[in-house]
């Protein structure tokens, strides 16, 4: 069954787009010819692998365009001794770049650097030639190399270009790719089991940091000062990652036309605010309510310290209120986009689903107290008509009438269910009022941020409870239950999950377990889903913030999860691009108020990660 699935993904490969973007050639998946047999150990053997279809610079990355970059604040500063003036001219490749520099740039173009085999796949042409050229000896006049006039890189694309178009393939500037140095090619099945012979070949850790074992990244193509052995499709070369010459230079690849350079669209193209829904019919609440609960939550043990979680014991703390002071950093980024919410925690849930406008809202935990408190909040909402009379429920004066309210909304519960959410209530009533009663204080920095900030976000949660579309339910996100059924319950209704909350869950596990992985690659994501979540690690930053906020591309993540290599939360953080030195200006110039400066200082706790930018455009264009 596997075997048939892998071949009908193959023959189902993404066609090319029409429009490339800008600067960049499409490579249409297929099969393509790495390696050789009469050559250098690490080049053998000579196999086919698949490569899906992907876009690749047409000419190596320059000076020029680094600069940009540079200026961006984006990358690290390109060194410029004296003695390599005349390599730095902006119509030059960009030399001397180490991987990590390379890596940068390509995140700030919103592109990657090119897989292994895709590089390969580029120089050699479905065939697998020798050179980009054909079989014939390096001359000159077809290659940059040791020996040429000059001896010096020359603009890219000076030279005749090889398959699809693609320049300096051969020489010029050594090239940096994603993959890990391996003599996987040598001995495939021992040094990396079946990796070089899998679909998309990425090498150890799928190209992801860290990678254990490993500290070299790979080098293709030869340069100008390397002499013509060196300008085989096939060559290999391993080179530690900050290791930069006037030699090493690279350019950037994409698996898809849409990039994901700053800004992204939901900041360039804001979307219109939904119109209300309406009342869903029988059959929609039916197929919206068709979820199934991990009913065992109670059995989960309680992990020994408060504030931490793993695989096999849950957070002994009930989080009744969220702890994460800046969510409203994620608000420009969910704003009017409608579609599904899906998510995990307390009432900041019904911030998101306001904020974006959600149509249907999933919420889920895998706390028996935060699950009874959303059914407290059902209660309490319907009957409240304006956000004052909300927050005045919790109230000693209103505590009877709340109650009633709460016996009245689960009346069809069991008795003992009822008197479990009537005990929620009791327990954390004062705690409750204090904490909505200031969400209820006007906040100017948060952009009306906020369920209970505005009459209009208030009113719109109270509209999705009286209409049943905000279902809460016991859900334990590591299990094949309540998140595989919510995602089967969005397709049935028709609607794409376009904001998914697992807060900081998932850096609690030291490895993403395979069950979430595939929990999330069902959700029904599109073009403008993101992921909203938060990183305690100080790895990330350095700051007064606890958090660091992360808006990451819904479709991004679940290419990426479908990665062995991504092992963990912190290695989708390579990609990520930070906002603040960007934004900080904007905010100060487009606010007014005592609330710019606490806003704009937060800025630099904010990252965006693989989120598509408006349409294909130069990196001059996507940045300021």
């Amino acid at each position: 069954m596997a075997f048939e699935l892998v071949l009908l993904w193959l023959v189902t490969a993404v066609p090319c787009e029409k429009t490339p973007p800008p600067g960049m050639v499409c490579i249409e998946g297929g099969d393509a010819i790495v390696g050789a047999d009469d050559h250098t150990a690490a080049e053998k053997p000579r196999h086919p692998v698949f490569v899906e279809t992907f876009y690749l610079d047409a000419k190596e990355v320059t000076i020029g365009d680094y600069s940009r970059c540079e200026r961006a604040g984006a990358c690290p500063k390109l060194p410029r001794p004296a003695y390599y003036a005349r390599f730095q001219k902006p119509e030059l490749p960009a030399v001397p770049i180490t991987w990590e520099m390379a890596h940068q740039y390509c995140v700030f173009a919103g592109k990657r650097l090119p897989a292994e085999a895709e590089w390969e796949k580029g120089a050699r042409g479905h065939e697998g030639r020798t050179y980009p050229w054909g079989e014939e000896a390096p001359s000159c006049d077809k290659a940059n190399y040791k020996g040429c006039p000059g001896n010096i890189t020359r603009p890219p694309g000076s030279l005749p270009p090889g398959p699809y178009g693609l320049y300096d393939m051969a020489g010029n500037g050594y090239e940096w790719v994603k993959d890990w140095w391996t003599p996987c090619y040598k001995d495939c099945d021992k040094a990396c089991g079946d990796a070089c012979l899998h679909p998309n070949p990425r090498g150890p850790c799928d190209g992801a940091t860290p990678c254990k074992g490993y500290t070299q990244r790979v080098l293709k193509g030869g340069s100008w000062y390397w002499p013509e052995e060196m300008l085989r499709g096939s060559w290999r070369r391993g080179e530690k990652p900050k290791s930069g010459l006037h030699r090493l230079s690279f350019r950037c690849a994409s698996s898809s036309s849409q990039l994901s350079a700053w800004p992204p669209r939901i900041l360039t193209e804001p979307p219109a605010r939904p119109a209300d829904p309406t009342p869903p019919s029988e059959e929609e609440r039916k197929k919206a309510l068709a979820v199934v609960e991990d009913t065992d939550v109670f059995q989960i043990p309680l992990c020994g310290r408060a504030g931490k979680a793993r695989v096999d014991c849950r957070d002994p703390m009930s989080y009744i209120k969220s702890n994460e002071a800046l969510q409203y950093l994620f608000g420009d980024a969910i704003k009017n986009i409608g579609g599904g919410y899906v998510g995990l925690g307390a009432d900041q849930g019904y911030s998101y689903i306001a904020h974006a406008r959600s149509q249907w809202a999933w919420l889920f935990d895998y706390d028996p107290t935060v699950v009874r408190l959303h059914h407290v909040l059902r209660a309490v909402v319907k009957r409240a008509p304006t956000r004052e009379d909300f927050v005045a429920a919790f109230t000693d004066k209103r505590a009877a009438a709340t109650r009633a309210a709460i016996e009245e909304e689960w009346a069809s519960l069991p008795k003992e269910e009822r008197v479990a959410i009537t005990s929620v209530f009791e327990r954390a009533r004062r705690q409750l009022w204090g904490n909505y009663t200031r969400q209820l204080r006007p906040a100017r920095w948060t952009g009306g941020f906020g369920w209970l900030q505005t009459d209009e976000n208030y009113r719109y949660v109270r509209l999705l409870f009286e209409q049943g579309r905000i279902i809460s339910l016991k859900g334990n996100m590591l299990t094949d239950k309540a998140l595989p059924s919510i995602a089967r319950a969005a397709r049935a209704v028709g609607v794409p999950i376009r904001v998914y909350y697992p807060s900081n869950a998932e850096e609690q596990w030291k490895q993403l377990p395979p069950q979430y992985r595939e929990n999330v690659r069902q959700l029904p994501f599109d073009e403008r889903s993101v992921i909203l979540r938060t990183l305690i690690s100080r790895k990330f930053h350095k700051s007064e913030s606890y958090w660091h906020y992360i808006i990451h591309g819904g479709l991004h993540a679940q290419a990426h999860l479908a990665l062995p290599g991504y092992a963990n939360v912190w290695t989708f953080m390579e990609d990520r691009q930070q906002v603040g030195a960007f934004l900080a200006k904007k905010v100060a110039d487009d606010s007014e108020g005592e609330g710019a400066p606490k806003r704009e200082r937060y800025l630099d706790f904010l990252s965006y990660i693989g989120m598509p930018s408006a349409a294909p455009s130069t990196v001059a264009e996507s940045r300021p």
